[in-house]
Parts: C-alpha cells; sequence; structure tokens
C-alpha cells in the first residue's frame, strides 16, 4: 500500500509522525490540517540579543505579505531562547551548532540579514536565497548593502552626524528595508509555561507585592558597552525613595544582569526593604516573566526595554549615549533623554561631569512613571 505524504507540509518531521498522527491516528490523505508550505524565508540577526528581539516586530508583517511563509531564523545561543515558542518562527538554527549544512542544501524564496556586520552578511551570502534584502558581503569580505532601501541604514552605522539626524524608529527602517507595509508592530515575546510558574513562584515568596496596589519595576541593566546605557546610582535611589514617599502601598521591584550584581547591591544598602530584589542571575524566560508581572516598567534602552514593550507593559525608557528617536513603546509608556548637546554620542565611555544620564532629574522620572500608574 503506497501512503501518500504530504513533505511540503508544515507539520511533516521526517522521521517521525507529525503530531496529527501521532494524537488519533490520521493519514496525511484528507488531513484537515493539512498546511502546505508555500513561500521560505531565512533571516540572519546575530547581533545583541536586545536587537534580537526588538528585530522579532517584522514576523506579523512577512507572515501578511508571503502567506504560508515558512520561517526560518539564524542567530547566537544566548538569543535563541527569546525565539523559542514564537508562533511566527519555525525553526531556529544557531551559529555555535549545525546550521551551515542546511544553508548549502536548502533554497530560500527570501534572505533578509539586517545587520551590517561581516560575520551575518557572509551567512546570508553563503544561503541560497532568490531575493535579498539587507547586507551581504562581497567576495572580499566586505559588507554592502543590497539596495537603496539598506543603504540609508548602512550609512547611519559608518556616520555619527547621519546616525544622530535620523528621526525615525528602528521597525520603521527595517519595514522599509523588508520591504513590507506600515504600520509596525511590537516585537514579539512568548513566555513558556515554565518561566510563567516561576514568576508565579517570586510573587507567592514575596509577601509584600501580592498584597501592593500595583509593582512597578526598576531595571539598572544597560550591558557593558556603553557606560551611560545605565542611570546613576544616586538617580535609582532617590526614585525608589520618592515612589515610597508618595505610594506606600505600591511594590517597587529591582531587575539587573550580571554586570549589575554590584550596583543593584550597593542601591538595596541605601533602601533596605524600600525594593525588592529579583537578582541579576534570571534565565531570559524567567527575567521576562517576572517583568510580565509589573504594572510600570522603568528601564534603560536594553534588553528589558524591548521584553516591556514586547509584553505590552507601560514602559518609561531612559536614553543617554544611543538614539531616542529609534526606539517605540507603542503607545505605552514615555522615552526620555536629555536636552544635552552631546546626546547620540554613542561612545563607550565619557569624562564629562554634566551627562546625559546624572541631568535626568529623579522627581522628573518619577513624574513620568506616576502617569501610567
Amino acid at each position: 500500500m503506497n501512503l501518500l505524504i504530504h513533505t511540503d507540509c508544515r507539520s511533516y518531521e521526517g522521521a517521525k509522525p507529525c503530531e496529527f498522527h501521532k494524537r488519533d491516528g490520521r493519514l496525511c490523505e484528507g488531513c484537515a490540517d493539512y498546511d502546505p508550505i508555500k513561500v521560505r524565508i531565512v533571516i540572519v540577526k546575530l547581533a545583541a540579543v536586545g536587537d534580537v528581539l526588538r528585530t522579532t516586530s517584522i514576523l506579523p508583517a512577512l507572515k501578511r505579505k508571503y502567506p504560508g511563509a515558512e520561517i526560518t531564523w539564524i542567530t547566537k545561543s544566548n538569543a535563541a531562547p527569546l525565539l523559542k515558542d514564537n508562533p511566527h518562527i519555525d525553526r531556529v538554527l544557531v551559529t555555535e551548532r549545525s546550521y551551515l549544512e542546511y544553508l548549502h542544501n536548502e533554497k530560500f524564496h527570501l534572505g533578509i540579514c539586517l545587520d551590517a556586520d561581516p560575520q551575518s552578511a557572509t551567512i546570508h551570502s553563503i544561503a541560497h536565497c532568490i531575493e535579498r534584502r539587507g547586507f551581504v558581503c562581497d567576495e572580499a569580505g566586505r559588507v554592502q548593502p543590497i539596495d537603496e532601501r539598506a543603504h540609508g541604514w548602512w550609512l547611519m552605522g559608518l556616520n555619527d552626524e547621519k546616525k544622530k539626524a535620523n528621526r525615525r524608529t528602528y521597525q520603521e527602517i527595517m519595514y522599509e528595508i523588508c520591504g513590507l507595509d506600515l504600520p509596525t508592530a511590537p516585537p514579539q515575546l512568548t513566555l513558556s509555561g515554565a518561566s510563567e510558574e516561576f514568576a508565579k513562584r517570586f510573587l507567592e515568596k514575596n509577601v509584600s507585592l501580592k498584597a501592593s496596589k500595583k509593582i512597578i519595576g526598576v531595571n539598572t541593566g544597560g550591558g557593558g558597552r556603553w557606560q551611560y546605557k545605565k542611570w546613576t546610582f544616586e538617580g535609582y535611589v532617590r526614585f525608589i525613595e520618592i515612589m515610597k514617599e508618595r505610594h506606600p502601598q505600591v511594590g517597587l521591584v529591582m531587575v539587573g544582569g550580571p554586570e549589575e550584581v554590584e550596583l543593584n547591591q550597593r542601591i538595596k544598602h541605601a533602601v533596605g526593604d524600600k525594593v525588592v530584589d529579583a537578582g541579576c542571575d534570571n534565565s531570559l524566560g524567567d527575567f521576562a516573566a517576572i517583568i510580565n508581572t509589573f504594572d510600570v516598567f522603568l528601564t534603560s534602552d536594553s534588553l528589558g526595554m524591548h521584553m516591556g514593550v514586547a509584553l505590552g507593559k507601560p514602559t518609561v525608557v531612559l536614553v543617554g549615549p544611543t538614539s531616542p528617536w529609534e526606539l517605540d513603546v507603542f503607545g505605552k509608556g514615555d522615552i526620555l533623554y536629555s536636552d544635552i548637546d552631546c546626546l547620540v554620542c554613542y561612545l563607550s565611555r565619557c569624562d564629562k561631569v554634566v551627562t546625559c544620564m546624572n541631568t535626568l532629574q529623579p522627581e522628573y522620572v518619577a513624574a513620568k512613571v506616576e502617569r501610567h500608574m
């Protein structure tokens, strides 16, 4: 007996029965859940974890433009957990494990690389794609924009004045490069059941939070690339004190990453039980789940910010050396920045006395957070 097997179905596994056959024994022929793949898309996005998350904004528009699309995303292993369980993504390949053999064998209708860095652009160049968007590498290993749509973003990466003059959001620029229709969508993030359970246990363990009318999250994380992505120690301490003075029934939770351990210990020592320290060693999924418990979220321009926006939280963002105009909270929150002349410098270190961060006053920041309470 010859069985009909739909090898073009999204549920086809190759070496084992599909989920529907395992569930009820059904055969391919006449299956009501047969979902043929019509367009194959590969996305190469390796950069910082926060950049990977904010780039997921293109996924809903890609699915609308290319019905029946199968999407493969190539990234680094540290960002892969953010893409897991995303309903728009069919397969995640990581550069630290096997992936090149797939690229050498497979053909894609569309390839997308939105980073003008040599590794990403080279991976994109290796992939067999009928059409391409973004960046490739030439035979000398030099990154090149594919067309005019990518040319402006490429120049912004090479010229500080063009970067500073830009007033379009990152998502708007990426949509243009990909040839997608506006409006832009927020980043896409799916929490796992295990991470949601972790956040539930976190709230149960911290009884004061369960009794709070609202929870405000304070993310001190900003990575190590830019010194003044993070607010000042004095700023964080005074903000927490102001919020507790004005709103004693509100719970405050402090989060950060591995590079904020010392800073968060100092803040906790200064404010005592005014804030709950959620730690700096949470997995990406657990970090996102903790953010999901917040009613309002104060953060720097960081991974935490993109998580808050993806989860639909009112997010107040403190911005220093990076561009505030590239950021978007999609109508939920505020983007705060100083009017200092050297804003958007993209300098990793700064020796100025008056800076983009110490000019953001705690009273001003507290008032902005209160707007979303």
